[in-house]
């Protein structure tokens, strides 16, 4: 018979109450992400007892005595996560795809360079079109909002729509030949 008066807790129990609490904490906190006080002379160092190196630069050797931290500027800078592409709309049923190198489109773009005319601003964002390539009838491209950063859109061939944020295209032409390749904006 045992001596124990409590039962034990099952371990998934136990993992969600920690879980739980570290949910709770960091939901209490002020949301600011400088390092405590108390904390700015305890960065980690092989640099023998001195003050503010971290293991990267060797301590505070070259005369430095400012405080040392993570070498990444104290974990602000966020890492990039790979987007998925634009998505593709096929062309409708029954649509008959033309040449490939018709020469209709409003747009176009050669591989390796941006869509030309520049297409409009739209609620105070741009967009540019690129060219990455062409494979067979499919036309590589990748859009760009604004400033921010490149993310592909799927491969396109005749008659295949794909909308990014406020505008979306059409591809009217993919020439492997001229390496040039067209496409109509849609409003």
């Amino acid at each position: 018979m045992s001596t124990r008066t409590t039962p034990l807790r099952p371990t998934a129990a136990r993992l969600l109450g920690a879980v739980f609490a570290l949910t709770l904490l960091a939901g209490c906190s002020d949301g600011s992400s400088e390092p405590e006080e108390s904390a700015a002379g305890t960065s980690a160092s092989d640099a023998g007892g001195e003050k503010g190196g971290t293991s990267d630069d060797g301590g505070a050797a070259d005369g430095d005595t400012t405080a040392g931290g993570a070498s990444d500027g104290g974990g602000r800078t966020a890492a990039a996560v790979p987007q998925d592409p634009y998505a593709v709309t096929p062309a409708p049923d029954g649509f008959t795809a033309p040449d490939p190198c018709t020469g209709e489109g409003a747009y176009y773009v050669k591989v390796d360079g941006t869509a030309t005319p520049e297409l409009p601003e739209r609620a105070g964002e741009t967009l540019t079109i690129s060219a990455d390539g062409i494979s067979g009838d499919d036309a590589q491209l990748t859009a760009t909002l604004g400033d921010g950063s490149s993310r592909p859109i799927e491969d396109m061939t005749l008659g295949e729509t794909a909308s990014i944020d406020l505008w979306t295209i059409s591809v009217t032409s993919v020439c492997a030949d001229t390496n040039l390749i067209e496409f109509d904006l849609i409003d």
